[in-house]
């Protein structure tokens, strides 16, 4: 059976060492170390980790090394983003 994927973003690796969603962002990832779901990461996850602190870097390495699904940025998210901008208004 197919394993379920289940996106990762920053907050879920940064919550790994807050005090409020260690609880779950821990398990969850406990979860992916035993197998239990593919974890799905995206280009642009990776770059913001790149800019935080070693210790949520190492997880995110680590979930690579469990065997990550990169998702890369593809042409249309960044005309989506282009478009957003072009019509937000601050």
């Amino acid at each position: 059976m197919k394993k379920l994927r289940i996106y990762v973003d920053t907050s879920v690796l940064g919550g790994c060492f807050d005090p409020e969603l260690s609880p779950w962002s821990n398990a969850l990832v406990e979860d992916f170390r035993r197998g239990l779901f593919r974890p799905v990461l995206s280009e642009v996850t990776a770059a913001e980790v790149e800019r935080a602190p070693e210790e949520v870097r190492s997880v995110l390495i680590e979930l690579l090394a469990l065997g990550a699904e990169m998702i890369p940025v593809s042409p249309e998210a960044l005309a989506l983003v282009v478009h957003y901008e072009s019509v937000t208004v601050l």
